[in-house]
């Protein structure tokens, strides 16, 4: 993977008349689209390089022959592993860690006002009460219009640039937090989703609770969503390193779990307070039997381990009423809320 992704790169830069050809296209998009891919393949492709020799925890033999590198001392996962996550932040601010162009141009929307808030809500399936929010970034591109997550969260690998990412949500929401406490709107927990090692770095919750106070909003509003990782998981095993979030009153959340990212054995191990359902298991709900039976099997699982259960993907009427066997599962998708701007408006009765 290494060697193929430093060919491209060469391809790319020191063959002018193979970059001359793509530039001759009718269609210049696409040689955008073939430089992003390819920058952002080598910046993936150099980080694996450089945790390879730096990370002990890698234990997969197949990868280490590949990359013709000595197999490592096999490791228990305990506190001391904790490193990684804690130096990727320390290490920000590190000339080593250089931002590379799809980096760079993130860096420069958020400092240019082109980022915004939107928000989602979660509803109970039986009784339709509002139950939870979703905060969610959007990139207003000055060239190619709004653009979702998906196009732009690669990015956040980055240390910094998650942080002060993660640090802008924050304190966007609570700018609209503080409107609808004025107003004296009933709040439900607002979700804020990120990187496990933004999240669970020592000094993140400090962080959150100096903005939350400077806006007079509680900490307990806040919820912190992981994305479901093979590290996210074993991560939040670990209450050394939730105790801060709890100690301020932030709840937390295993975001888009069931993709496969992390392992069933770790699910009881779990320290969080919420799981939100990957919303590819729901897609063929409930026409497909197979499919229900291993959506009920989930939800029943997550039930019994006290864990509150957020399904994505809720687009049609018949999923709705096919969850509302369960009344206290919480439903989010197209056909219960959209996502929109203004925190007060998701707060509107719905019709």
């Amino acid at each position: 993977m290494l060697r193929n992704a430093r060919y491209c790169a060469n391809v790319w830069q020191r063959k002018p008349s193979f970059s001359k050809r793509l530039s001759d296209s009718r269609n210049a998009a696409q040689v955008g689209y073939f430089r992003h891919f390819i920058l952002c393949f080598t910046h993936w492709s150099n980080r694996l390089a450089r945790h390879v020799h730096k990370a002990t925890e890698l234990k997969d033999e197949s990868v280490m022959h590949t990359l013709d590198y000595a197999k490592p001392e096999l490791l228990t996962f305990t506190k001391c592993d904790l490193h990684l996550p804690q130096n990727r932040l320390d290490a920000a601010g590190s000339a080593s860690v250089e931002l590379n162009e799809s980096e760079s141009r993130v860096r420069q929307g958020l400092s240019a006002g082109e980022f915004h808030l939107v928000f989602q809500g979660a509803y109970r399936a039986a009784s339709g009460t509002l139950a939870r929010l979703e905060a969610q970034l959007r990139w207003k591109h000055p060239d190619y219009g709004l653009l979702l997550p998906a196009l732009f969260m690669t990015a956040l690998g980055h240390p910094q640039l998650a942080l002060d990412m993660a640090l802008f949500v924050v304190d966007g929401v609570c700018r609209e937090l503080r409107g609808c406490l004025a107003a004296n709107l009933p709040l439900p927990p607002v979700a804020i989703a990120m990187p496990a090692h933004v999240a669970l770095h020592e000094s993140f919750a400090g962080e959150v609770a100096r903005v939350a106070d400077s806006y007079g909003v509680p900490p307990r509003l806040f919820e912190i969503e992981v994305s479901d990782s093979a590290e996210a998981a074993k991560l939040l095993t670990l209450r050394t390193l939730t105790e801060s979030l709890r100690d301020i009153g932030v709840s937390i959340t295993l975001g888009n779990w069931g993709n496969g990212g992390s392992s069933m054995a770790l699910l009881g191990g779990l320290d969080v307070d919420t799981v939100t359902i990957a919303r590819e298991l729901m897609a063929t709900v409930p026409r497909d039997a197979r499919a229900g039976t291993v959506m009920t099997a989930l939800i029943d699982l997550l039930h019994a381990l006290d864990v509150r259960v957020v399904v994505s993907g809720v687009d049609t009427e018949e999923q709705l009423q096919w969850l509302r066997r369960w009344p206290e599962v919480l439903v989010q998708g197209a056909l219960v809320s959209r996502p929109r701007v203004g925190l007060a408006g998701v707060l509107e009765p719905r019709r």
